[in-house]
């Protein structure tokens, strides 16, 4: 959750520096779309997010967006991994 709320004040951050009329909603706007992951792939997208916007000149929304496609590649390839395991496993099983 404190990763959460670190990108909620990158958010929150930006656009105070863009002075831009904020409302709690701005704040908040890619957020959402985390709420929609597993917490593994979650936890991944934050950690991906914060290092963009540590390292490039990002704007947190697009930060949070690649972040999330990043973080939905890794998992895949991870379950991907885990299934040709268990494959592999019985296969030398069986022989």
């Amino acid at each position: 959750m404190a990763l959460i709320f670190s990108i909620k004040y990158k958010l929150h951050q930006s656009n105070q520096t863009t002075k831009k009329i904020q409302t709690p909603m701005d704040a908040r706007i890619a957020l959402p779309e985390l709420m929609y992951l597993s917490p593994t792939t979650r936890e991944k997208a934050v950690a991906v997010a914060q290092e963009l916007l540590r390292s490039t000149n990002i704007s947190p929304r697009e930060a949070v967006s690649k972040a999330i496609l990043i973080a939905k590649n890794w998992a895949v390839k991870n379950v991907n991994r885990r299934v040709w395991k268990k494959l592999k496993a019985v296969e030398k099983e069986m022989i």
